[in-house]
């Protein structure tokens, strides 16, 4: 069978996750399906649970095809409502868990949702928004009184029948995800059942995973990452998710060894975090022989492997939105892998001009592909052969039209736009460069701030960068500046820093200005807040870090004074 009536296959497959919880418990009733910290859950007791809450959703007038917005940490709640979800043939609203006041209005609106399931970390939130949207919730907390428009979730019988389960198929639609919302708020895409099925079934033989091992993913699960890498392959193939409710560097191998995991998930900056914990001698004392996920960066990949013992990495790429999907299981430093062989064609960079912020198109009127190792755009064909993912985008119709590109190589043909700057070498293997958001220009040239951060990582003493572009007066662009923390228990040698910068970077990609802070502000899925800091710049009355700025005469950096403000304002000191 190939590629294109295996997916055709699968749309019309009614082997969707309500039925697979019913049939797992039937065949392996005993067996751990959840490892939750100290908490565990067989695979008899979770298809309980997503009874219990199915019967309390179903009371609540939730039918096929209905919203429900699941706001909870990680934890068997969530899991169990994405599983009365699915038999009952709603739609899961998976909402972040970090996002407060008028953001949580926002996303909760777009839900579409009148009814919601939460847990008692949510009511704080929720008490602060009452009356500002739609959803009513039922909780599972014991505090009393609960905020207005919440009520118990478990105000039915202890035990319940097994839910009449409609035609589901996998081209149904399953879950709305939220893109990240690094800026603006965060919007819900379509996840059908599709999706879920197949990194089910591809994943599991991707990872070595099989019956009865454990996959640990910390990272939250109203994410795909942990979602889609974590829990449905071992849920597909009888074995155990252990996870935790909020991800800690410092209780990640006392995990990873109390429930024997031999897979976990990552994102890039879950790593470094690690990287940045005291070694050990018990840092290889553990089962784990894969670890799969996004955004391991090339400076920490070796360090993070061999430190940690770590067999195999499988890096992967993929926007919830869209439709490409790349995976490097080769083990080849710092790249994001390549497209299925048989989907090479659905896959494109396109040459994009940063300084006017768009795809160049050629004389003819077409987007111009990129010569190898050219940084680009990367596209995704919507409609090709074989495609394995529809493109869907969000529930907002107009958000989903600007994410793509038309007539762009052909008459009538469309590609998503993945906003994402990647080069592809002689291999065929594709690298990720930059998002266009963050890459700015500086002295006429293109700065990629996530390559420069790469480089900041491995200054002497630094633990993490967060590089961004800021305002110049007099001059064109953008300087760059840097964001640093500090390791544990070090200060910062400005000499040093800046022989690094000197001697790994271009003179345009050297920050003009770096600010020491604290910590990083990051997002749920630890992923940069950049815009508070590009908005703050270097302007001392919003900012209290300690600021310098690079002095290239006595080649370090030196504090940000207000004399020396002037003499930029002024155009006396040069950057």
């Amino acid at each position: 069978m190939d590629l294109g009536s295996f997916v055709a296959e699968l749309k019309a497959s009614t082997d969707t996750f309500g039925p697979l919880v019913r049939r797992q418990a039937a065949e392996i009733p005993d067996r751990v399906a959840l490892a939750f910290e100290s908490e565990s859950i067989t695979y008899g007791a979770y298809n309980d649970e997503v009874n219990r809450v199915a019967a309390a959703l179903r009371r609540a007038g939730v039918a096929k095809g209905t919203p429900v917005a699941i706001l909870c940490l990680n934890s068997p709640l969530f899991l169990a409502t994405l599983g009365a979800v699915a038999k009952l043939g709603a739609i899961g609203a998976l909402i972040n868990t970090h996002v407060r006041g008028a953001g949580l209005t926002s996303v909760l609106r777009a839900s579409g949702a009148t009814v919601g399931v939460c847990d008692a970390d949510a009511l704080a939130g929720l008490a602060t928004v009452h009356g500002t949207h739609p959803v009513h919730f039922l909780a599972e907390a014991d505090a009393a009184p609960l905020p207005p428009d919440v009520r118990p979730l478990r105000d039915g019988p202890a035990h319940v029948d097994e839910p009449d389960v409609p035609a589901v198929r996998g081209g149904d639609v399953f879950l709305y995800i939220y893109t990240s919302g690094t800026t603006g708020y965060p919007k819900p895409a379509i996840i059908r059942h599709l999706r879920f099925m197949m990194a089910g079934l591809g994943l599991a033989p991707l990872l070595g995973v099989e019956a009865g091992e454990t996959i640990y993913a910390p990272l939250p699960l109203y994410h795909g990452e942990s979602l889609f890498v974590g829990f449905a392959p071992a849920f597909r193939v009888g074995g155990t998710f252990a996870s935790r409710r909020r991800f800690a560097a410092h209780a990640f191998l006392d995990d990873v060894r109390r429930h024997q995991a031999v897979a976990f998930v990552y994102v890039g900056e879950l790593c470094r975090y690690l990287c940045m914990q005291p070694p050990s001698p018990g840092d290889r004392d553990h089962r784990l022989r894969v670890a799969a996920g996004a955004g391991l960066r090339p400076d920490i990949w070796t360090a993070f492997q061999e430190r940690f013992g770590i067999a195999r990495i499988i890096e992967m790429y993929g926007a919830t939105e869209g439709n490409v999907a790349l995976h490097n299981a080769d083990g080849r430093v710092g790249s994001v892998g390549k497209p299925h062989p048989l989907l090479e064609d659905n896959v494109r960079l396109a040459r994009f001009d940063l300084a006017r912020g768009a795809l160049v198109r050629g004389p003819d009127g077409r987007c111009v592909p990129c010569a190898g190792g050219e940084p680009g755009e990367l596209l995704g064909r919507v409609g090709g052969h074989g495609q394995t993912v529809d493109y869907d985008g969000y529930t907002d119709r107009q958000a989903t039209e600007e994410k793509l590109v038309r007539d762009a190589f052909a008459p009538g043909d469309a590609w998503f736009r993945t906003g994402d700057l990647l080069r592809r070498d002689a291999e065929g293997y594709y690298y990720f460069v930059d998002r266009i958001g963050d890459t700015f220009r500086w002295k006429g040239e293109n700065v990629a701030t996530q390559e420069v951060a790469d480089v900041l990582n491995a200054a002497p003493d630094v633990g993490e960068t967060s590089v961004y572009g800021v305002v110049v007066p007099g001059a064109d662009g953008r300087a760059g500046m840097a964001a640093v923390v500090l390791r544990d228990g070090a200060g910062f040698d400005a000499a040093a820093f800046y022989a690094h910068v000197e001697r790994h970077l271009p003179a345009y990609a050297r920050p003009a200005f770096v600010r020491l802070v604290a910590r990083m502000d990051v997002t749920g899925t630890l992923k940069h807040r950049k815009v508070t800091l590009a908005a703050e710049g270097y302007d001392a009355t919003r900012v209290a870090d300690p600021l310098f700025v690079r002095d290239d005469a006595a080649r370090t950096y030196v504090p940000l004074t207000a004399a020396r403000l002037d003499e930029i304002a002024a155009g006396r000191r040069r950057l």
